[in-house]
């Protein structure tokens, strides 16, 4: 019997010192001796989700506009979507760096890879993937239960509002990233799926790139039944659009939406119901 306990303890030992080993989303396999201790985030949404899954302690770096929650901002800075700090970032001795693949500063980020620092790229674009991400950090920072509660959360606030707004009318959608020139989203992207969750159409949709630039006359073309924009008052002069007729132009939570976290179901939210009055207003 003093052997079996021995033997299990044995396992128990070695399992803890396993070790840990995800793909990250350019399919890489990142390996840590153990979890992660010491993590600098070089994207805002990375640092939010290690909120989340309550890992804010291994937090020891960020970025630029990493700023939520509140107590982000405190965080030390190295850098931002354009550049980032190599020196600073190798003084601080991470065990772990999460990074986007399509950044500007990914040449730098490639030199941090180079010199045997563990990287981890992270670029959600879907619902599913932003709780695999909430998992995968779990994973990574030794949190799997505070990071399954919070991806359970997210996929349950998910599939409420997908029963709510099931049987709605479809509207077709123009979600404007900007405006001089004028960028979109194709449906690859989350917040296409946020639409289609409302019961909308992204009428770019079908766009090769995740986020192209159109012109006015694709736009006109398109005459969508709504524009979500931050720049309304650009469109009124385009008095022959649906949605300009309707008064379909809709100020979205962009700061929240374009962040693939939990915190974009507040956003979501809002936006179906801002959907659900244009409806009324056609008299769907």
């Amino acid at each position: 019997m003093k052997k079996l306990l021995l033997c299990l303890c044995a396992l128990v030992v070695l399992d803890a010192q396993a070790d840990v080993q995800i793909t990250d989303d350019l399919g890489r396999s990142v390996t840590l001796t153990q979890p992660a201790q010491r993590v600098v985030s070089l994207v805002p949404h990375a640092t939010e989700l290690l909120y989340y899954i309550q890992a804010q302690d291994a937090l020891i770096a960020t970025v630029r506009f990493a700023d939520y929650p509140e107590a982000a901002k405190a965080i030390t800075r190295v850098g931002d979507y354009n550049t980032v700090n190599t020196e600073a970032i190798l003084t601080l001795q991470p065990d772990l760096i999460i990074a986007y693949p399509d950044a500007p500063n990914r040449a730098q980020v490639d030199r941090l890879v180079a010199l045997g620092m563990p990287v981890f790229f992270s670029d959600p674009q879907s619902f599913d993937s932003i709780a695999t991400a909430l998992r995968d950090f779990g994973q990574l920072t030794g949190h799997n239960e505070s990071a399954e509660a919070a991806a359970h959360d997210f996929e349950t606030g998910i599939h409420t509002l997908a029963d709510q707004f099931a049987e709605r009318s479809e509207l077709s959608v123009f979600y404007e990233v900007w405006h001089q020139p004028i960028y979109t989203l194709n449906g690859d992207s989350y917040i296409s799926d946020v639409i289609a969750l409302c019961g909308g159409r992204n009428v770019f949709a079908e766009l090769p790139v995740i986020s192209p630039q159109i012109s006015i006359e694709t736009v006109l073309a398109a005459d969508p039944d709504v524009i979500v924009t931050d720049q309304g008052d650009q469109w009124l002069q385009w008095s022959r659009l649906r949605a300009v007729q309707h008064n379909a132009l809709i100020q979205a939570d962009s700061e929240r939406l374009h962040r693939p976290t939990p915190s974009l179901l507040t956003a979501a939210t809002q936006l179906c119901a801002d959907l659900d009055r244009i409806r009324a207003a056609y008299g769907d």
